[in-house]
């Protein structure tokens, strides 16, 4: 019998990461213009959720390749 999900190996998905959220006062927010800067409290090394469609399916780690954001996973699952 064939894998039925065979048809489906070449389907292209994204795959999303949240690096991280921030809080900042209103007057901030307003403030913000094309070329803002704002920091995130996501160092690497910390973990972060990935997402296929929108819904949560592993976890990585975040670290950086060649000075480029990258994640590592870790494993699969909603929970931490």
């Amino acid at each position: 019998m064939k894998d039925p999900l065979k048809r489906y190996a070449e389907l292209p998905m994204n795959v999303e990461s949240e690096l991280g959220r921030c809080f900042m006062p209103v007057r901030e927010v307003l403030a913000l213009a094309p070329g803002s800067v704002f920091k995130l409290p996501v160092p690497a090394g910390s973990n972060v959720q990935l997402l296929v469609g929108g819904a949560p399916f592993a976890w990585g780690e975040l670290l950086r390749t060649g000075g480029a954001p990258a994640v590592r996973l870790l494993k699969f699952g909603k929970a931490r």
